[in-house]
């Protein structure tokens, strides 16, 4: 008998270690705009780090040579990857009183100040630049660009989403969806234990919508998720869900220290399998999330949810599952070098049938390393993602279920490990490619797996 675990819930940007409950597909949650994010206060200092160390050392160069312009750019950029956005602008600025006739200094200072969220002196900056004489079309596409990222950033109500469309083999078809993420609790768990041992290949679209309404100290965030497949072959895995959370996010300060932002939040959904309605349930739910310490941050949440399931081809006693989930989770992320993140996230999960049997526990551990690549400039494409990715999944039933064995209490045991890249193609669309083997152990032997997935898609995020 296949488990019940957690639907949607939460979603973040794919580059994120740890993802709160949610059908986790491979398409992250975009972020609303390129200057969204909240801006950096300048009351806090900027903690040491090699990047701080080069901007320093830079810094006293140009102080023995002020009129360096190239010595000058190099300062800004190091200023910016250290953290420190205000002295990029003072040298940039600098360089102005030298020669006004640099629109492209004016569009960085543009960008610099968008992202201090000074949308003002940002805009008075890409007024200069396009009134400059001789600029070009690349430089005005340039400027237009960030007058729409500032428009964007600048209204309380943002849309953002991302899409994937992509093509799957598997060597034992299963319902689980593309690229999923495993949480304790969640749907792709349940649907990765329905599998026809045959392989099998399967066309699939995915995406979310994200919106955003900033009402001052409090941000309402909804988001709509949706996945279909369809399998070449074996109508009955044919997959669609559909999945609606919303909630305030709300960031809890203890006068100038923050404390972690929090985020409650309500959801339904509903999933269709073998084009027959398999499961909807309805829940409500907490995410929380902050920042340790420079370089690691924490997450986690609470999740609960009332699950119904309707008998299908490949589940003909699927009502049996239908369960009260209470499910956990706690992430950890941590820079370890430059654009290298190391994650760990373990989660559990509760769950109560209505039944008198079928009750049972499952546990997920689940470690990832994540590498950006950025490429020559000159191959036009990037930066590259590379995340090789490990699990360790157990179940547990709290008891006989005499429909699958009157001598032996189900337990599962799983090793899942692969590799997930991504390659940028433009600003807006990435190359996926995920592959992955998983192997079950149980006492049960009709619930032992063994299968390897290869994904290939494209990501659009807009």
């Amino acid at each position: 008998m296949c488990r019940p675990f957690l639907g949607y819930g939460e979603r973040v940007n794919w580059r994120s270690a740890f993802v709160a409950v949610g059908i986790a597909l491979a398409v992250g949650a975009s972020t609303s705009g390129a200057f969204a994010d909240a801006p950096p206060n300048p009351a806090e200092p900027i903690p040491e780090s090699p990047e701080t160390r080069a901007a320093d050392a830079l810094f006293e160069q140009l102080l023995k040579d002020p009129k360096n312009v190239d010595l000058t750019f190099r300062y800004a950029e190091a200023a910016v990857k250290a953290g420190n956005i205000e002295a990029a602008i003072s040298s940039l600025e600098r360089l102005l009183l030298l020669d006004r006739n640099f629109p492209g200094v004016k569009i960085e200072l543009a960008e610099l100040y968008a992202r201090l969220h000074s949308y003002d002196m940002a805009q008075s900056y890409l007024d200069q630049a396009a009134r400059e004489p001789n600029v070009d079309d690349k430089t005005k596409a340039r400027i237009q660009s960030v007058r729409d990222d500032i428009e964007s950033a600048s209204s309380p109500s943002k849309f953002s989403s991302n899409l994937l469309v992509g093509l799957r083999y598997q060597s034992n078809a299963s319902a689980e969806p593309a690229g999923s993420d495993i949480i304790a609790g969640g749907i792709p768990q349940t649907l990765s234990t329905i599998f026809i041992n045959k392989p099998g290949w399967d066309s699939f679209v995915t995406g979310n919508v994200q919106h955003v309404y900033d009402l001052g100290d409090v941000k309402l965030e909804t988001n709509a998720l949706a996945y279909y497949s369809k399998s070449l072959g074996h109508s009955d895995l044919d997959l669609g869900a559909i999945e609606l959370n919303t909630g305030p996010r709300l960031e809890l300060n203890a006068g100038e220290t923050h404390i972690v932002s929090a985020r409650p939040y309500i959801l339904g959904n509903e999933v269709l399998l073998g084009e027959k309605q398999f499961l909807h349930s309805v829940g409500t739910g907490l995410s929380l999330d902050r920042s340790i310490m420079e370089g690691l941050s924490a997450a986690g949440f609470y999740e609960f949810r009332s699950e119904w399931f309707s008998n299908v081809t490949l589940s003909p006693d699927a009502t049996t599952m239908n369960a009260n989930v209470h499910s956990f989770g706690l992430g950890l992320n941590y820079q370890v070098i430059e654009d290298g993140n190391l994650g760990f996230q373990v989660s559990y999960a509760l769950t109560n049938d209505f039944a008198s049997v079928g009750s049972n526990k499952g546990l997920v551990l689940h470690w990832t390393y994540s590498q950006l690549f950025q490429l020559p400039a000159e191959w036009d494409v990037g930066p590259l993602s590379a995340a090789p990715f490990l699990y360790r999944i157990y179940s547990r039933d709290d008891g006989l279920d005499p429909a699958i064995s009157t001598t032996s209490v189900p337990k599962t045991n799983e090793w899942r490990y692969g590799l997930s890249g991504k390659l940028g193609l433009t600003n807006s669309i990435a190359a996926n490619l995920n592959v992955i083997r998983q192997v079950a152990t149980s006492n049960i032997p009709s619930d032992r797996e063994r299968n390897t997935q290869v994904i290939l898609g494209l990501v659009f995020a807009y």
